[in-house]
């Protein structure tokens, strides 16, 4: 009873984070249209999102006829979403800074942690596999986090956990006030 919750819940999280997407990318164009000279990456990144995360999602390929989780190879094809959808928002974003375009940051350093996930929970099953343990967890918990950072950055444009500072500092670089 447990694991059919647990696959239902994590099938219909994959459609409300989608949804988010779409939500964010429909709002920051409501909010592109009411200052109409104003910065359009977010939109765009918004969009571009919402298409790759559309493009996986499980219940929709299920509809399609594909159920792309009866195979631990959906791991490979969301990594490699993910990594084509990085390459996609560096190019719509790559002439705006930090300071411009913060959610960037948030974008980059979810896709790169997603990506990264999937690819070791896709080599954990197919070859080290031993059963359940702690990293299936990390898994699970951390990829919904970083949708959800995801959206929060797309909807707010803002440095609200401290990645931008913090990578600032990192690099020597002065914060701009």
């Amino acid at each position: 009873m447990l694991k059919l919750i647990q696959d239902n819940f994590g099938v219909y999280l994959a459609a409300f984070i989608m949804w988010g997407f779409l939500m964010s990318f429909l709002y920051n164009m409501v909010k592109k249209s009411s200052a109409p000279n104003g910065d359009k990456t977010v939109m765009w990144i918004s969009l571009a999102l919402f298409i790759s995360y559309m493009m996986s999602d499980p219940l929709l390929n299920v509809a399609l006829g594909y159920d792309m989780l009866d195979s631990s190879f959906a791991y490979v094809i969301w990594a490699l979403s993910d990594l084509i959808i990085l390459l996609i928002v560096w190019l719509i974003a790559r002439k705006r800074n930090l300071t411009q375009a913060p959610a960037k940051l948030y974008i980059y350093t979810g896709l790169i942690v997603n990506s990264s996930l999937f690819l070791g929970i896709y080599f954990d099953i197919n070859y080290v596999y031993t059963g359940s343990w702690w990293f299936w967890d990390v898994y699970s918990i951390t990829v919904n986090l970083m949708d959800i950072m995801m959206l929060i950055a797309l909807f707010s444009n803002k440095d609200f956990l401290g990645l931008v500072k913090l990578y600032r500092k990192v690099r020597g670089q002065a914060e701009t006030a």
